[in-house]
């Protein structure tokens, strides 16, 4: 998959990847991993579906719904809640809160200043920090969706 990041848009690469894992899991491991990737991709759809994400470059679309952000978040707060349940530690849920926030802030950055996938705005980054340009409903979700979607996920007893 990486090579093809070469010839074809990164994102496009990132979504074909991101959908060959989800998929590849969901067969393998459809017990483990079911409830937790369909309470996922339901966050993904509210957030993907209300925002409407628009990227300076190519834009794969279902319907108004941007196809790259579904599949990223779907695949990262399916990773998230992997990791939350691998963890054993008594502040687990802090520590995988902390583990997201440094993931996404460094994905979020990369993704800006080296792979040059850019909103197509003008939203200030967040905390001047240079990543993460959105309006500041969209930021409070980026830092706020992991706590939420394992709030969610323990309460219902996903496992």
């Amino acid at each position: 998959m990486l090579f093809l990041m070469f010839f074809i848009e990164l994102k496009l690469v990132m979504t074909l990847g991101f959908t060959v894992i989800l998929i590849t899991s969901y067969i393998f491991y459809k017990k483990k991993i079911g409830q937790e990737l369909i309470i996922a991709l339901l966050f993904a759809i509210g957030i993907t579906s209300y925002y409407t994400y628009e990227y300076t470059s190519a834009n794969l679309l279902f319907g108004k719904i941007n196809l790259f952000p579904l599949v990223s978040w779907t695949f990262g707060l399916v990773l998230v809640r992997e990791l939350y349940e691998h963890l054993h530690d008594k502040y687990r849920f802090l520590l995988t809160c902390i583990i997201y926030w440094a993931g996404l802030f460094t994905v979020e950055y990369l993704g800006y200043h080296f792979w040059n996938i850019r909103l197509n705005s003008n939203y200030p980054s967040f905390l001047g920090l240079g990543f993460m340009h959105a309006q500041v409903g969209m930021k409070a979700f980026y830092v706020l969706a992991a706590p939420v979607y394992l709030a969610i996920t323990d309460y219902l007893k996903v496992k």
